[in-house]
């Protein structure tokens, strides 16, 4: 399909009466994983759980009514498709509404999900004999345009308006929306981290894709919006140019409205004296929307509360601003846009890993009271730690770290005199962990970490007694909460709990633990 006719067909469809509110309900799945022959794919989760935000959020589905699923198997699928039929049969009597999407690898005609597979056709039939009035499926994944193969689907009819008033007073049936052909791959970009169609998808159903200006975004205006930002933003990849296709099998009255962007109350308004391209970055500098508007024509994206940046590229230069969305909506004009050179770019080099430098001061003890009167006394230490973030995908970091402490004690022997002692303490290690978003601002980290500890301790006033020193690995996990106050700057408390085994005059199992504040700078992004 070309993009004159998915524009004649948006013309048409926006015509006709929007659909009142029904009970909606939503499948969404994103898997990062396709098993053997593929490459495990960067953003197919997030893009799912910006789906699943809109969804719910302004776009009529109760969470109650609505699953998401990440790193599911085909059987997950199945299960999670069969709930939501049984609940779709006990909503007799009402309208209802069935949206599943799906973010990951599709490859010979099945999705993949792992090692798992689910035959495009079955997901077809599976909408095809849900018990709703409207069943929406939304793929983005390689050669999904496939499943517009499938015995007993036709390709979206040249349909009269006319007629279809007449048949029906509201939309019945199937629409079928895959982000590529049969013969294209699906594509990913590292800029705006998410995959290109659903990015679109998303942006045009916060609010951009609503060229009627009514304050709704039906499925024409977000299908015709998605596939000329997709095709035009892919046209000059190393793949080529992705089209983005549909089966469209809906009767009755009326369009699919998808989003109802005045329930969200704020967001960010794009006045109508203003042009250009605007991208919309979360407080991860991750973007989240864009509004591509031209002059006389005003765009609201109905954003959730939270930080945002808004940038825009003016020639040589680009336009930047910081917004907080909350319960009433923020213009954007660019006179309120700060002018940057372009090598201020928040997006510059969001290809490669994102790296970051903390600097962190705390303390550390061992749980057993003998440790700490004897061998190990609590010391307090400061370090750094160098960090690639998202460098594996999945959100996962690694990181390598050193530390330098010490301190002064007593050591503390049975019938003996206490005995002072000065130690110093050098420790290093390398952790993976993977970062959790709680919020724009705040997130938890949770992983794994293997290091070394070497302890080196002498005896003032007691020449009688040799200078000692240890070494040991000592593997354990690592957790951390960081807020970012600021695109490059985060507060972090961190914790961690070690094992260590101790042979040297005697065998013990220890176990310690190290406490640390710190500021975290991100760089390189």
């Amino acid at each position: 399909m070309n993009p004159s006719r998915a524009l004649c067909v948006a013309a048409l469809l926006a015509a006709l009466p929007a659909a009142a509110a029904e009970r909606r309900f939503a499948l969404v799945v994103g898997d990062t994983r396709g098993g053997a022959g593929t490459r495990p794919l960067k953003y197919a989760e997030r893009d799912a759980r910006r789906i699943f935000g809109i969804l719910t959020r302004i776009g009529g589905v109760r969470e109650e009514d609505a699953r998401l699923l990440t790193s599911a198997s085909a059987d997950d699928v199945r299960a999670a498709l069969g709930e939501l039929t049984e609940r779709l049969a006990q909503a007799k009597g009402q309208e209802t509404v069935l949206f599943v999407y799906y973010s990951g690898h599709a490859k010979d005609g099945d999705l993949r999900l792992g090692d798992s597979r689910m035959p495009l056709s079955e997901l077809r039939d599976a909408l095809k004999d849900a018990p709703a009035d409207v069943r929406i499926g939304l793929l983005d994944s390689c050669q999904s345009g496939v499943i517009m193969r499938s015995k007993g689907v036709r390709p979206a009819p040249a349909f009269d308006v006319q007629q279809v008033q007449a048949a029906s007073t509201r939309p019945r049936g199937l629409v079928l929306i895959a982000s590529s052909s049969a013969d294209e791959e699906s594509q990913e970009s590292d800029e705006i981290g998410a995959s290109f169609f659903t990015h679109y998808l998303a942006s045009g159903l916060l609010g951009d894709a609503d060229a009627s200006g009514d304050g709704k975004v039906t499925l024409a205006e977000a299908y015709a919006y998605a596939y000329a930002r997709t095709v035009g933003e892919t046209a000059d990849t190393r793949a080529g140019a992705q089209h983005p296709v549909y089966l469209y099998d809906l009767g009755g009255a009326g369009d699919v409205v998808l989003t109802e962007l005045a329930p969200a109350r704020g967001g960010l308004v794009f006045p109508a004296a203003d042009e250009g391209v605007y991208v919309v970055l979360d407080g991860s500098r991750k973007a989240v929307a864009e509004v591509a508007k031209a002059r006389g024509d005003q765009r609201r994206l109905a954003l959730a509360p939270g930080s945002y940046l808004v940038k825009k590229r003016d020639g040589d230069s680009l336009l930047l601003g910081d917004f907080s969305v909350s319960e009433e909506p923020v213009e954007v004009a660019d006179a309120r846009l700060t002018r940057r050179p372009l090598s201020d770019d928040p997006q510059k080099g969001a290809s490669g890993p994102r790296w970051s430098l903390l600097g962190a001061g705390g303390g550390q003890f061992f749980f057993d009271a003998a440790a700490r009167n004897g061998l190990f006394p609590p010391a307090a230490l400061a370090g750094v730690e160098l960090a690639s973030r998202d460098d594996l995908g999945h959100d996962l970091t690694w990181g390598m770290d050193f530390s330098l402490g010490g301190g002064s004690s007593n050591l503390q022997l049975p019938g003996v005199a206490p005995i002072p002692e000065r130690f110093g303490e050098l420790g290093g290690g390398v952790s993976l962990w993977r970062d959790f978003g709680l919020s724009d601002s705040v997130t938890v980290s949770l992983g794994a970490r293997i290091a070394f500890i070497y302890l080196a301790r002498n005896f003032p006033g007691h020449p009688e007694l040799p200078s000692q020193n240890f070494f040991t690995l000592t593997p354990g996990l690592t957790t951390a909460l960081s807020w970012h106050f600021t695109n490059r700057l985060s507060a972090v408390v961190r914790g961690r709990v070690n094992y260590l085994f101790y042979n040297v005059d005697q065998s013990q199992n220890l176990g310690y633990a190290e406490l640390a504040l710190g500021v975290d700078y991100a760089f390189g992004l």
